[in-house]
Parts: C-alpha cells; structure tokens; sequence
C-alpha cells in the first residue's frame, strides 16, 4: 500500500478566495496581528474552513485564543477526524469517545464549519420576514443557533436545526463536541463556549442572491 498523501484539489482557489498560497498567508498573518489574545487558551475553536477570505477575520479571532501556541504551529501533531451524516445516538456515542481527549488540556479541537448556506444553488431559501431583508433574517437563524451552541446544550441544538434545517455544513461535528461537553459537565468539569465574530459572504436581497454566513468561536475551562 503506498504511503503518498493525497491532497484535494482546491477547486474553489481564485473563486471567493484568493489562489495565491503566500497571500492567503499573509492575509491569515495579518487577521491574527489584529487580534488581541487571552489570558484563558482555548481548549476547542470552531472556525470557517480555512482559506476563505470573507471569514479570515472570524478564524483569527478564533486562532488566536490558542495564543501563545499559534508561535509553535510546528510543534503540533494534527490527526484529521471527518465525521460524516451521525444520528443523535451516534453524535452522543462519539462525543462520549473523544470526552477523555477533549479534558486533556494537551490537545485542541478545531471544528471546521461554515453556517447558512442561502440560495437557490444551495436549495435552502428560509426566511423570516419580521427580521427586514434576507440577510437580516439568514442572521437572525445563525445567531439563534449560535446561541444554542453558546448554552452548551446537544438536544437543544438537535431540535434547532430540525426545526429550521439551517444549512450548518459541520453540524454533525459540532454535536459531536456538545456531546463531549456535556459528558465532562457530569464529572463537575466547568466549561464555557463563546462566539467571538460572525459574517456574511455577501447581503441578500432577493431570491437570486446566494450567501455563505461565517462564524468563529472558542470553548474555554474554567
């Protein structure tokens, strides 16, 4: 069996991101210069997938909050886990599993998602009128989510995205690390989730525009 690695093809690269590698770099370099760090590292971030230049400001708010690690980013062994379509006995059976890796403070858990997918090219068109334009309703929906994932609470973040199948493209991962939270909450572990920045790839108007929304965050022991 050979041991090459295989690496996706960047399909999207010269899109809504740049193709030039050192200046995603620099752009990435230059989102985390602006950010100031905290005392707390964090102990799990999510973040928008890596390389999109509408989220570089949420990723770097998130990224940061390893501070002072991001200086080390050599030193770390990076294991890629992907999880795919999981019930809820699974997000829970999972998130059992990776709790004892979670309450490690040695390790760090980066949960790569974007939220709402709106528009016709992703089939997903809710709207709340009350909120005012399409894209105050996409950001009403992100936020409600978001505060879900904030309380720390699996079933209600399941029962959020049956009710709105919001288009949370790491929806699944993000049950899963609910599911570890709240196995190390029984064992009296405090822990604390908090959104740190939140985007839109553009602002819809009409049924023909389409956007990415992109937030970042980090979850913190206390």
């Amino acid at each position: 069996m050979s041991n090459r690695v295989v690496c996706r093809e960047a399909s999207h690269a010269g899109s809504w991101y740049t193709a030039s590698g050192p200046q995603l770099n620099a752009q990435l370099e230059g989102w985390l210069s602006q950010v100031q760090s905290t005392k707390r590292p964090a102990r799990a971030i999510i973040a928008p997938h890596a390389g999109y230049t509408y989220c570089g400001s949420c990723a770097a708010h998130a990224y940061k909050q390893v501070d002072p690690s991001v200086t080390h980013k050599d030193e770390f062994t990076i294991i890629p886990v992907l999880v795919g379509a999981l019930s809820e006995s699974k997000e829970q059976e999972f998130g059992k599993l990776f709790s004892k890796y979670l309450a490690d403070p040695s390790n760090l858990f980066v949960v790569s998602s974007d939220f709402c997918h709106w528009g016709q090219r992703f089939r997903y068109s809710y709207y709340d009128e009350s909120q005012g334009e399409i894209y105050r309703s996409i950001e009403h929906l992100d936020k409600m989510g978001m505060s879900i994932i904030e309380q720390l609470d699996p079933v209600s973040f399941s029962n959020y995205l049956k009710k709105y199948h919001n288009t949370i493209c790491g929806r699944h991962p993000i049950g899963v690390l609910l599911n570890a939270i709240t196995e190390l909450q029984k064992n009296g572990m405090n822990m604390s989730f908090s959104f740190l920045n939140y985007a839109q790839s553009s602002q819809c108007r009409s049924w023909q525009d389409s956007s990415v929304s992109y937030a970042a965050g980090a979850l913190t022991v206390h």
